[in-house]
């Protein structure tokens, strides 16, 4: 099968669950050191990056002995200032200690890639537009709205479902 994608089409699941969405980047507000922050969660980025002004700002420790090349930012290839521990803080009680590069940022203070997003635990739902921590904590992603309404009702089945096309299985909702 072959396909020629368009610009703005959407086929499968995004035809029939968020026809006409358009994605945006996956940011949304933290803290890094005590300090707001506007964060990018980037699944296609190997390491994770703060802005140079910003990681100054907060006052972070710059170790500028060791530096990373990047590809993937602009055309050519990126060269880290160093490196530096930062505290980022999620839903508002959620810490991380975590060492990331620094850089030259424009757009958002701190590019947050796999490197913390696995062990942290986090992963993006892109179609519901929420960040999803540990234990199903979920954290709006900016500029986006829910795709349903609030009485809505999130479940976790503690056993495996196999479903058949046109069937139906009945699960019981504990509180």
């Amino acid at each position: 099968m072959e396909l020629e994608l368009q610009y703005g089409e959407s086929r499968g699941y995004w035809k029939y669950h968020a026809p006409g969405k358009w994605f945006r980047q996956a940011k949304a507000i933290g803290k890094i050191n005590n300090e707001r922050a506007t964060l990018l969660f980037d699944s296609g980025a190997d390491v994770s990056i703060v802005d140079s002004t910003f990681a100054r700002k907060v006052g972070c420790i710059i170790d500028e002995s060791q530096r990373q090349e990047c590809v993937g930012i602009g055309e050519n290839a990126y060269v880290t200032e160093g490196c530096t521990k930062i505290k980022v803080t999620l839903a508002g009680s959620l810490v991380y200690f975590f060492h990331a590069w620094v850089g030259t940022l424009s757009g958002q203070d701190a590019i947050l890639g796999m490197d913390f997003m696995v062990p942290a635990g986090i992963r993006l739902d892109l179609a519901e537009g929420t960040l999803c921590l540990p234990g199903e904590v979920r954290i709006q992603l900016s500029g986006r709205r829910p795709l349903y309404n609030g009485k809505v009702i999130p479940i976790s089945v503690d056993r495996s479902l196999v479903i058949l096309v046109g069937r139906s299985e009945e699960i019981p909702i504990r509180s």
